[in-house]
């Protein structure tokens, strides 16, 4: 069961998707639809250790709000990011970019 701490970090940690990652970003009106490979960045961004990273990531696959692309042709080194349970190569759904705007809608400018 994921509770509202789950949410708040999963939802920390796809804002920093969409900072870090070009093609996840948002583009208006219409939202981009590219996979792309999280790394630990992200998660250090988000204020995230393993366990709830790993949480995190779980909660978004689970409410749709990620979708596991492809595995990546050529597999990460060392550094380059994390794999998962889940995969590797992610897309931002249509969900996921609705809760991505709320969170932009909330922070401070």
């Amino acid at each position: 069961m994921h509770n509202d701490r789950t949410a708040q970090d999963a939802t920390r940690l796809l804002v920093a998707f969409s900072t870090n990652h070009p093609e996840a970003r948002m583009v208006r009106p219409h939202g981009t639809d590219r996979p792309f490979t999280p790394t630990w960045a992200d998660a250090e961004q988000a204020g995230l250790d393993r366990v709830r990273r790993d949480t995190a990531m779980g909660w978004l696959v689970d409410e749709n709000m990620l979708e596991r692309e492809e595995e990546a042709e050529k597999p990460l080194g060392p550094g380059e990011g994390f794999y998962s349970e889940y995969g590797s190569v992610f897309r931002i759904t249509a969900p996921g970019r609705e809760l991505l705007e709320k969170a932009w809608e909330r922070r401070p400018e």
